[in-house]
């Protein structure tokens, strides 16, 4: 029987989905269904029309091959829509995207959503700081792996600098537990990177985080159900944190994209059975968060948990959806 909190999160996130898609119909369909979600976290049912305001405003501040439209820009007017000031949203937005862009020549869509977790999360005026550490992360992280770190791991890698390890502790945790970690995931080497970026942000022994990852993932094996290995395998790390068994989280899961199937805007044409899966992830891993917020008070539970949960879900989003226009549009 699926949680009340988590079967009205599924029902919003399902309406704002079919909201959006009324004023948004060209929109990737995986995209919709997360911006139906970030309102969904605030208990909001989406005004489309303001929500098309928003639009409004980040065109007539960015043009046509601005970083901030393409795949960004309905995750873009979601998150002004969802500010106190759209307009001062955008502004403060495009002003930390322009910090990271110094001395880089091309632009980047992953920057803009690394700018977009330091807006978020309401350090707008540590902005400079933290670029600089994010810049420090990424370049230990290419040192050690040149292959397999690429622009997408800024977003990931702005997650990091925001806590209170150190550089160095956070190159050593990273490079301990992806060695570890890897091994179950050949062949996705990228994707257990990506993962082990997303649990390096939260607090604990490495040793304990890891194995409890690597514990959710078999009990979806035990299921019969395959997690996807590719973008969406940084979602699990979200998860770690909640305080349930890993078969308990699977089954809650499985029960959330269970309740997608079917519904307008979910089908297999819509999204992959693992999408699903991942999505249900980022309910679960959210309704969670928020109940340990109340109860727990230490930095990377509670309200940056949520932010976590929320920006990990998002940015994963969006790589995949990046990926299909990608594979789309060199198909054609």
């Amino acid at each position: 029987m699926m949680k009340d909190t988590i079967q009205k999160r599924c029902e919003l996130l399902v309406e704002n989905r079919n909201i959006i898609h009324e004023g948004f119909k060209l929109e990737n369909s995986l995209l919709k269904a997360v911006a139906g979600a970030a309102f969904a976290e605030k208990e909001k049912k989406v005004d489309v029309e303001y929500l098309k305001e928003c639009r409004k405003i980040l065109r007539d501040k960015q043009g046509a091959l601005s970083y901030f439209r393409g795949n960004n820009e309905l995750i873009v007017s979601t998150r002004m829509a969802l500010s106190s000031d759209p307009e001062k949203y955008i502004d403060e937005l495009v002003e930390v995207y322009n910090k990271f862009q110094k001395g880089k020549f091309f632009g980047s869509t992953y920057r803009v959503l690394a700018a977009m977790s330091i807006c978020d999360v309401g350090k707008f005026s540590e902005a400079d700081a933290i670029i600089e550490k994010t810049n420090a992360i990424m370049t230990g992280m290419k040192k050690n792996h040149p292959f397999i770190t690429s622009d997408e791991d800024t977003s990931f890698a702005v997650l990091l600098a925001m806590t209170d390890k150190g550089v160095e502790e956070i190159l050593t945790e990273l490079e301990d537990a992806y060695q570890y970690i890897k091994k179950s995931f050949s062949l996705h080497e990228n994707a257990a990177y990506s993962l082990t970026q997303v649990l390096t942000v939260y607090d604990g022994n490495y040793e304990d985080k890891r194995d409890k990852v690597l514990e959710i993932y078999n009990a979806f094996k035990a299921a019969g159900l395959k997690y996807g290995k590719e973008h969406e395998l940084a979602s699990l790390g979200t998860l770690i944190n909640i305080n349930r068994s890993a078969e308990e989280l699977v089954s809650e899961i499985a029960e959330a994209a269970e309740f997608f199937n079917g519904k307008k805007g979910f089908g297999m044409l819509d999204m992959s059975r693992q999408t699903k899966l991942m999505l249900g992830a980022m309910v679960i891993s959210s309704v969670y968060s928020e109940e340990n917020s109340v109860t727990d008070a230490s930095v990377t539970s509670g309200a940056l948990a949520m932010i976590i949960a929320e920006q990990t879900a998002m940015l994963v989003a969006i790589m995949i959806a990046s990926t299909s226009a990608a594979t789309a549009s060199s198909s054609h």
